[in-house]
Formats: C-alpha cells, sequence, structure tokens
C-alpha cells in the first residue's frame, strides 16, 4: 500500500524541482543535509535534476534525536570549516525538513557560533589578540554565508518568530508542500543509526553512527516513482552518497 497518491507525489516532485532550481540559481559551495532528515531529499534532488551537485553534499548530525547535539554540532561545525575554509568566500546551504523552524534556527546559531570558534583560533597567540580577534570575526562572519532551505509541510502549524526573522532576513526561505511523507517516515529513508538511550520524555535517543543502510522495497519503489513522474528511467535511479554519509560522520566529529 503506498503512502501517496499520485497528486500528493506531483505535489511532492514540482517542491523538488523548486528546490532544485533555488540550489542551481544559489550556487552554494557546500550543501549540509542533516543525516536524519534530509538524506531522502538528496536522494530526490539528484533525480528531478541530473545536474545537482552532489559532490557539494555533506551529512551533519543535526537532529533532536542526538540527546548531545549541541557537543557534536559544535564539534561538527568547527571541523568542517576548519577542513573548508580557505581564506575565501564560502557559501553554504542546509536542506532539511521544518515542523516549526525552531530546529533550524539552531542549527543556524551554532553555525554562527563556530564561526566565532575558527576566528578565536585564528586569532590566538598574535599580537594585540583582541584586535585580531575583532578582524577575524568581522572577516569571517562577512566571508562565509549560511542560508537555510526548509521543506515544509502544511499543517497549519505556526512558524516561530525566530525562524520567520531568518526568512525576513534572507538567511532562510521554505518550500511548502502538502505532505511530505518522507518525514518520520522509517520506510522512506536508507539510514539506520545505532541506538542510544530512551530519554526523559520516554523518546528513542541515538548515536551519530550509522548501524546500517537499509533500501526497502517501499524505498526502491519510491525513487522509481519519482524517476516516473519526472519523464527519467526508473531502472536507473538509486539512493546516493552512502559513503559520504559515512564519511560526513566520522571525518568531522573527530576531537
Amino acid at each position: 500500500m503506498k503512502q501517496y497518491n499520485q497528486r500528493e507525489l506531483e505535489d511532492f516532485v514540482r517542491g523538488f524541482k523548486k528546490a532544485a532550481n533555488i540550489i542551481a540559481m544559489e550556487k552554494p559551495d557546500h550543501i549540509l543535509a542533516p543525516v536524519i532528515g534530509a538524506v531522502p531529499f538528496v536522494d530526490v534532488l539528484s533525480i528531478v535534476d541530473r545536474h545537482f551537485p552532489l559532490e557539494t553534499v555533506s551529512y551533519p548530525p543535526n537532529s533532536s534525536r542526538f540527546a548531545n547535539r549541541d557537543e557534536l554540532m559544535s564539534v561538527w561545525n568547527l571541523n568542517f570549516l576548519r577542513e573548508n575554509y580557505a581564506n575565501e568566500s564560502l557559501k553554504i546551504m542546509t536542506i532539511d525538513e521544518v515542523i516549526s523552524g525552531s530546529s533550524a534556527v539552531k542549527g543556524h546559531i551554532q553555525f554562527r557560533q563556530a564561526i566565532e570558534g575558527l576566528a578565536r583560533e585564528k586569532a590566538k597567540g598574535l599580537e594585540n589578540e583582541v584586535d585580531a580577534l575583532r578582524h577575524y570575526t568581522r572577516k569571517l562572519g562577512r566571508e562565509i554565508s549560511y542560508q537555510i532551505l526548509g521543506i515544509t509541510e502544511n499543517r497549519g502549524r505556526k512558524l516561530t518568530p525566530s525562524f520567520n526573522r531568518l526568512i525576513n532576513q534572507k538567511v532562510a526561505r521554505r518550500i511548502d508542500f502538502s505532505k511530505v511523507f518522507t518525514m518520520d517516515n522509517i520506510d522512506l529513508n536508507t539510514i539506520r543509526l545505532k541506538v542510544g538511550p530512551i530519554n526523559a520524555q520516554r523518546r528513542q535517543n541515538y548515536l551519530p553512527e550509522i548501524e546500517r543502510f537499509e533500501v526497502g522495497p517501499e524505498y526502491v519503489e519510491f525513487l522509481q516513482d519519482i524517476a516516473r513522474c519526472v519523464g527519467a528511467d526508473p531502472k536507473n535511479v538509486s539512493p546516493v552518497n552512502l559513503g559520504k554519509i559515512q564519511e560526513s560522520l566520522s571525518k568531522y566529529l573527530k576531537q
């Protein structure tokens, strides 16, 4: 039994064509796709846009499903910047599911904190460290941009004022869908993370490690339906970047 009808599928594809067009127009140097929610989005984008830049995608552990998300993202973001910032303009776009927007806002704050952390590293030990820190904070803040492309579902929920402020500041934008049927749907996601403890709210927490990739028949059919909808050969579609997902976690979470 499919979890979507043809109208919902066509609406879903239209939304991701719009997302692909925005990405093509903005030309980010790096695309961040949070490992729990956005992995199917990248698979879909690679089908609806055959020129989608898969090589630019990295997968941060930015999700409340990780009990120590703040600590994880502090390490991940700073290592990511150390690796990819080369004293010149760096344009980053994160694509993620947005319900209220609070998680996206938190991700934005965490990334700005990482930029400040990198500025402190560059200023440390220099003569007149206070002035050097001020210089690098301005320089990095000017040269490193961070945009949010939010995938939202029309559930009648209001976005938080903080997320709306990011929209008004042109840091964030949203694409509305009638139904995002990959959201919280394990059948339509290939990632199986290692299981952590149950938290105080009786919610399952996870560890930032891949247990396995599971490509079930529902997911294969989903990708094939996307392909048919855009006129691509359904026999030629499959999940993408599996090695990159593993690498993104292991590489940037090293202390």
